[in-house]
Formats: structure tokens, C-alpha cells, sequence
């Protein structure tokens, strides 16, 4: 529920995690115009929010500047034992969302419990200068072995050992720098 910058970035992360979503606003962003327009958001409704909106959902956010909306979504969503976030509201949310930066099969969340979403970010933001693409990129290339890992190594801390053995090497820097066959030879030699 809402359509501003905020309603904005969280249609967004709901659409990039698969959720099929409805939204509720009498007017919205022009980024969020074209989600609409293209499909991206499943329902569009808009006008003011209703009771009704929340029938068929399994989780609300309401993103709006109206403190009197957002306390009857959130009414409304806790008399249906609905999962509710009340953006930047911490005492109307029974789920917080977490600050998260992706590469690949790579998530890094950042929580402040909803105490303060802009620390939150900014704290991602300078993780993120320091975890680059390339990390996803290993995780990728550790899926691609890991049948075999657990054949060679049968214990975990033994697979935990390997997987530490590795780290302790350049790969992640081949990996920054493009060299990919690199690698995957240092994981041939440490991991069998």
C-alpha cells in the first residue's frame, strides 16, 4: 500500500524475490507506473486503500506518508494475523526487512531490528565495498563442486578444513581480476 519512492523500492525487492504483487495507491512513482504498465506488478488498484486489498495476500507493506492508512493496514493486517510491515514504524511490524545486498547465490542481510533502515544501508553499502561480484562468483563455483567436496572430504570439519585451505589463497582476487581458469585450478589443487 502506496506508491512513493519507498512504495517503490519495496514492489521492486518483492518482484526481484519472486512475489507476486499487488498494489494499492492513488498515485505512484513513474518507475512504479512501469512495473504496472509492464506486467511486473500482477494488481494495480489505483485509489485509496481498503479493507478488502488484503483478501488473497500473505504479507502487507504499507508504504505510505498517511499515519491514519498506515495504522488501519496494519489494524487490519493484525486482525487477520497477516504478516505487516508498517515502513519506518517499528512498533507496526510483527517482520522487519533487512537491508540486503546479492551476488549470485550470495546475500548479505543487514538488520538494525527496524531501529534505523538508513544505518541499515549504509552499512551494506560499505560491505559492499568490500565484497565484490567476484564472491558471488565463487559461491557459484563451490555449487558446481560441492557433490564432489563432500565425496572427497566426508566429515565437515574436513570439508571445512579444504574449504579454509582455499580461502587462504589468491582466488578470490583471480576471480576480481577476470581470471576465472585460474580459479578453478587453485580449486582443483585444494580441493581435489
Amino acid at each position: 500500500v502506496g506508491g512513493g519512492p519507498v512504495g517503490t523500492e519495496k514492489a521492486e525487492k518483492l518482484i526481484d524475490a519472486g512475489a507476486r504483487v499487488r498494489l494499492v495507491s492513488p498515485q505512484v512513482t513513474p518507475r512504479l507506473a512501469a512495473l504496472c504498465a509492464s506486467g511486473a506488478v500482477d494488481e494495480f488498484h489505483r485509489r485509496p486503500y481498503e479493507t478488502a486489498d488484503l483478501d488473497g495476500c500473505l504479507l502487507v507493506i504499507a508504504a505510505t506518508s498517511d499515519a491514519d492508512v498506515n495504522l488501519a493496514v496494519w489494524q487490519d493486517a493484525e486482525a487477520r494475523t497477516m504478516l505487516v510491515n508498517v515502513v519506518d514504524v517499528p512498533p507496526l511490524c510483527n517482520f522487519i526487512v533487512p537491508s540486503i545486498m546479492r551476488h549470485g547465490e550470495l546475500a548479505i542481510a543487514v538488520s538494525t531490528g527496524g531501529a534505523s533502515p538508513v544505518v541499515a544501508r549504509t552499512v551494506r553499502e560499505r560491505i559492499a565495498t568490500e565484497i565484490g561480484p567476484e564472491w558471488g562468483e565463487l559461491v557459484s563455483l563451490m555449487r558446481d563442486t560441492r557433490d564432489q567436496l563432500k565425496a572427497r572430504f566426508t566429515t565437515m570439519p574436513s570439508r571445512a578444513a579444504a574449504v579454509e585451505r582455499l580461502l587462504s589463497t589468491d582466488i578470490v582476487e583471480r576471480l576480481a581480476a577476470g581470471d576465472r581458469d585460474g580459479a578453478i585450478t587453485l580449486m582443483r589443487d585444494h580441493l581435489g
